[in-house]
């Protein structure tokens, strides 16, 4: 019979000597939970090693906790319960996540704190009522075709776009109804107060407003923009009978022009060789003078089969820069 194998056992990690300590002010506790006891003591030897203070037990000379692998509601819970046992008034340590840790190893001495280390629960902000002018929906707003926060607005729609090209619908109608609201608005936005109270905006749309309101551009929504993957897609959304699903499957073969998909039409539909053939042409944009033209044309032909009707343009045929049109017939008179 062969002898029983001993479990390996770990010593205790013990605090590094207050002598040794090279940052007075930092007194780390490595949380076990999700970390183990071997890596929590690998750890510490690193960290004292480096000149770092590091307690054994939880106490109130902790000022950072570490975890590893904890979500930052399981980090609070965690902190409840050590903290509850401890006398009052003392001072809460911040919960960081092992990458501040492995920051500072890697830097030889304590990094700052950055938000992206801190493991908190944001504290839900009450949300003001909105302005009793400021409708809830956007087809109840009116909306001037050149408005104040273009730039605002048109940021907000690429990230719509790019939430759609990924599949999150919810991200995209954020993102939509956020730009809606900035169209709606009478006069340029120029403090995130403004903001306040108003519908459609949350925490991530208020993030990228601030960011163009301080330096003139949004690290995210740019790096979007150049991005191969959001221009392909928005690329080929713009062919007549591709949408999404057909475009990322089209990006995950490796395709990224149009003369790539012309390369690979014997895989087109009908609808998508017609579309591709055509593109051109479809997104050009129509001038005033060819839809009157057009309208001539119209006119004479519904006059012939309907006499008395009236042909008249709609659209944004009413303002003065060029774009795409539309045409409409009635008995009397009609308009899209």
């Amino acid at each position: 019979m062969l002898p029983k194998r001993r479990r390996a056992r770990f010593a205790s990690p013990r605090a590094a000597p207050s002598s040794a300590a090279r940052f007075p002010g930092v007194t780390i506790y490595l949380a076990e939970p999700h970390m183990g006891r071997s890596r929590q003591a690998f750890l510490t030897r690193l960290a004292v090693s480096k000149g770092f203070r590091v307690l054994s037990t939880y106490s109130p000379e902790v000022t950072h906790v570490v975890m590893e692998g904890t979500s930052a509601e399981e980090a609070v819970c965690w902190q409840k319960r050590k903290t509850s046992a401890l006398p009052p008034g003392c001072t809460r340590p911040v919960l960081l996540d092992i990458s501040w840790f492995t920051e500072s190893m890697a830097a030889g001495q304590p990094v700052p704190v950055e938000c992206r280390h801190r493991l908190e629960v944001a504290v839900p902000k009450k949300k003001m009522p909105s302005p009793a002018w400021m409708l809830p929906y956007a087809c109840q707003r009116p909306t001037p075709l050149v408005h104040h926060n273009a730039s605002l607005s048109e940021a907000l729609e690429t990230l719509a776009e790019a939430a759609g090209f990924d599949g999150s619908e919810g991200r995209q109608i954020s993102f939509y109804r956020a730009a809606s609201v900035l169209k709606a608005l009478p006069s340029p936005v120029t403090a995130l107060s403004q903001l306040q109270g108003l519908p459609h905006f949350g925490e991530h749309s208020c993030r990228v407003v601030q960011e163009l309101l301080e330096h003139g551009v949004c690290d995210e929504v740019e790096r979007i923009r150049l991005s191969e993957r959001y221009q392909t897609m928005k690329l080929f959304t713009q062919i007549f009978g591709v949408g999404v699903r057909t475009a990322d499957q089209w990006y995950q073969k490796g395709l990224r022009t149009l003369d790539d998909l012309q390369e690979e039409s014997h895989r087109l539909t009908q609808q998508q060789k017609a579309g591709l053939q055509h593109h051109q042409d479809l997104s050009a944009l129509i001038l005033r003078s060819e839809v009157e033209a057009l309208q001539q044309v119209v006119e004479a032909a519904v006059t012939q089969a309907l006499p008395g009707a009236t042909v008249t343009l709609a659209g944004g045929f009413r303002s003065i820069l060029s774009g795409s049109y539309a045409a409409s017939a009635g008995k009397r008179r009609a308009s899209v």
